[in-house]
């Protein structure tokens, strides 16, 4: 079974990466955590690059559909202040409806976070 995800969905490939990255690294944590584990150094290390890469590719992906241009070293900009970057971008190309992609995102991160939370208490008991 292919997902069809169109370039002009919200789904685009970038947010469904997204998505299955939280996914796993939260039930990762679940894991590590319901066995008493603290995460090694190099999950955490991984799981930071993974994110800001994730989001660096989803902002690239939808700032060239805006027609919007960035900096050089988006990679760095994005480490420094990517959670100001985000939502400044959103509002900018968006206006009030970047509250809708604000909340997708939020949500995005919540499902993940309870999936993760349901591994945990499955895998203590």
């Amino acid at each position: 079974m292919e997902m069809k995800i169109s370039s002009g969905s919200l789904l685009s490939k970038p947010t469904v990466f997204l998505c299955m990255f939280l996914l796993i690294v939260q039930i990762a944590n679940a894991l590590y955590f319901a066995r008493g584990i603290e995460p090694s150094a190099a999950f955490e290390l991984m799981s930071s690059i993974g994110f800001l890469w994730l989001m660096g590719w989803w902002l690239k992906e939808d700032s060239k559909k805006r027609g919007v241009k960035w900096v050089y070293d988006m990679g760095f900009f994005l480490y420094l202040a990517w959670i100001f970057i985000i939502p400044y971008y959103l509002f900018k190309t968006r206006g009030l409806k970047a509250l809708l992609t604000i909340l997708s995102f939020v949500g995005i991160f919540l499902g993940t976070y309870l999936v993760g939370i349901i591994v945990y208490l499955v895998a203590s008991s």
